[in-house]
């Protein structure tokens, strides 16, 4: 019970916070480009969206201190990148301490990079103002929806074949 009213919360308190805040309301971008970055990995390697150029990524802004969605859909993602092998995930850690988002990294079978967004300019600049917040990329660079707040596999599968589309999910583990 506990875990169900923690899930709830975060989704209740986005949209009390954005009923009594509407006029300063930032919607996170639907559509059009995705705005380019290039940030430093938690290992210490240089990854930038345009790495990606010509596939489709995911990219998944979390933390791991406060954000016990973002913990519940670390797995999550984590089963759709087996599923999707040819989609790769790039997780931005959204206000978050490098070294409490390695420890959860760690513990949440997270296998792709984890990127460091010193000042927030990357959150920033895809209109992110709380986590989790998952943007789904298409080949050509143009972002295809988001996921805001806790979700799904079958919700998640969804986004997936918006960006891969012609695909078919392996069932193999």
């Amino acid at each position: 019970m506990a875990l169900v009213l923690i899930v709830l919360s975060v989704p209740i308190s986005l949209v009390i916070r954005r009923a009594v805040n509407s006029e300063d309301r930032i919607d996170p971008l639907n559509s059009g480009p995705a705005p380019a970055f290039t940030l430093q990995s938690l290992d210490g390697e240089t990854v930038s969206l345009a790495d990606f150029r010509g596939r489709p990524v995911v990219v998944n802004f979390w933390s791991g201190a406060w954000c016990e969605p973002c913990r519940l859909e670390l797995p999550l993602l984590a089963e759709m990148k087996r599923r999707f092998p040819a989609v790769p995930i790039v997780g931005v850690l959204f206000r978050e301490d490098p070294e409490v988002g390695r420890a959860t990294a760690e513990h949440g079978d997270v296998t792709w990079p984890t990127l460091v967004d010193p000042g927030g300019k990357v959150a920033e600049a895809y209109r992110v103002d709380g986590a989790p917040a998952t943007f789904f990329i298409r080949a050509d660079g143009s972002i295809a929806g988001h996921l805001i707040g806790p979700v799904s596999t079958g919700i998640l599968q969804k986004q997936y074949l918006k960006i891969a589309p012609g695909s078919t999910p392996s069932t193999s583990r």
